[in-house]
């Protein structure tokens, strides 16, 4: 087993893990650590059930794609097409790069409180 199926299998792990906080944040209420890094006092954030709302798709969605990649990878599929293989590990970085640009915008908005012009949201 080589580095690149090493990574692979990492990559489809942290698919299977998004997906599994994605199902259990939306069905307990609850927001995971992960999402918001340790430390982070979620007891005063301002609106978690919207964060919850705002984030679940796509979280799950970045699960799904980080497993199908991965496992796409480890199988070999696009062993003979060396081009796609390239496309999409580009594809994961993409994926991985907007959905920090998402959280990033929803622990704003619904943790903190401040909206797209860093301004303090009024309820």
């Amino acid at each position: 087993m080589d580095l690149v199926t090493i990574f692979r299998i990492l990559i489809m792990a942290c698919g299977v893990y998004m997906m599994y906080w994605a199902v259990q944040m939306n069905m307990s209420g609850k927001i995971p650590e992960m999402l918001v890094g340790k430390g982070f006092p979620i007891s005063r954030a301002k609106d978690p059930k919207g964060f919850i709302k705002f984030t679940f798709p796509f979280t799950l969605a970045t699960g799904i794609i980080l497993f199908v990649c991965g496992g796409i990878g480890v199988l070999g599929i696009l062993i003979q097409h060396p081009l796609l293989d390239s496309l999409m590990n580009l594809v994961v970085v993409a994926i991985v790069i907007a959905y920090g640009m998402v959280l990033m915008r929803a622990q704003k908005k619904y943790l903190v409180g401040i909206d797209g012009k860093n301004r303090k949201i009024e309820k």
